[in-house]
């Protein structure tokens, strides 16, 4: 492959879309209720592409794409009858967005690459398998000693051990990776509260929730600072701006009250209750990862949107981040990272390829 040539990478998942250049200079992320929106699918990835040829344009470069890489995550989404359909109406929604104009690869969980004719077969590889490209992209960047890679994105999390430079595991699928404590389902965004705690402590007295979606893990770290506000950002749990004024009153929720009633202190220990159980969740998850290692590991590779969290998992555990390993990525580019995974591992794939 010539310096000019580009590989565009795209994560489809169940909430986002996410598309990176190679070399991470160019990212963009969007929202993308896959459950309510799955028709629209080809028409918003075509959208994307078209994007990022406009955006090579003002900058008078050629708009040159040599490949489409792939993975995906989107088809557990319930609109979809099955993994095995979904995969397939994913793979067949970017084969139409593409529309021939180059080749398009679908990264396995086995680090093959599928073509959109071979999806029916290979469904199975294809399903959940951006967390295995970003950690098989890490394990490249650091290829000596035991590396743990968290990456806690909206949804979910992944922790998955590094042994010198390979995906040290056999859990391949969603179920087995729940088993294994690596996929946790929770994340800093969409994660709904009644599944995490049960009661709070308000002034020593034991304050059962309303099991209701009223508030999601997002409001949580609205109000801790951890997230900034997102005005633009309405896909909260009343459909309100994920503001902290709004994030006070979907927590206030939770307990049947009223936002105004609510005292500061009150409100402070919603938000620290619920964050703790945010932690001790994926700190027994990490544990029981940890215990099927033969050493501690040498780091623990932050990617993702919430290296906040991941910093106070780690405890004395260095914590290394992708712009670490990778030098003149911005630290941003984590956040779409499996996006950048699947095209620089296809890059890498298709430059040493005959």
């Amino acid at each position: 492959m010539t310096t000019d040539q580009r590989v565009l990478g795209l994560d489809i998942g169940g909430a986002n879309i996410k598309l990176s250049s190679d070399d991470g200079s160019y990212v963009q992320s969007k929202p993308f209720p896959m459950w309510s929106r799955h028709q629209e699918l080809a028409a918003v990835v075509k959208g994307m592409i078209e994007e990022y040829i406009a955006h090579r344009n003002s900058k008078n470069a050629r708009p040159v794409i040599d490949a489409l890489a792939v993975t995906m995550t989107g088809e557990l989404a319930d609109c979809f009858s099955s993994k095995q359909s979904g995969v397939i109406a994913i793979c067949t929604a970017v084969e139409t967005a593409v529309d021939n104009n180059f080749p398009i690869y679908f990264y396995g969980t086995d680090g093959s690459w599928s073509t959109a004719t071979q999806a029916s077969q290979n469904w199975n590889s294809l399903a959940a398998s951006n967390w295995h490209a970003m950690a098989n992209l890490c394990g490249r960047l650091v290829p000596q000693n035991t590396h743990l890679l968290i990456d806690i994105g909206s949804t979910s999390t992944d922790i998955i051990p590094l042994v010198d430079g390979q995906v040290a595991t056999d859990s391949l699928d969603d179920l087995t990776r729940l088993q294994s404590g690596q996929l946790v389902y929770c994340g800093v965004e969409r994660t709904p509260l009644c599944s995490l705690v049960s009661e709070f402590n308000l002034e020593n007295i034991c304050t059962p929730i309303a099991r209701e979606l009223f508030a999601t893990t997002l409001d949580v770290f609205l109000l801790s600072g951890d997230i900034a506000e997102q005005p633009q950002n309405t896909s909260t749990a009343d459909g309100k701006p994920a503001t902290r004024v709004d994030a006070q009153r979907r927590m206030a929720r939770m307990i049947c009250q009223c936002p105004e009633l609510l005292t500061d202190f009150e409100l402070q220990q919603l938000v620290q209750q619920s964050r703790q159980a945010v932690f001790e969740l994926l700190t027994a998850a990490m544990q029981k990862v940890l215990a099927e290692l033969e050493s501690q590991p040498d780091s623990i590779i932050a990617v993702g949107q919430a290296a906040f969290l991941v910093t106070d998992l780690a405890g004395d555990i260095p914590v290394t981040h992708l712009s670490d390993l990778w030098p003149g990525i911005s630290q941003q580019v984590s956040r779409v990272g499996p996006a950048l995974a699947v095209a620089a591992l296809l890059q890498q794939e298709l430059a040493t390829s005959p």
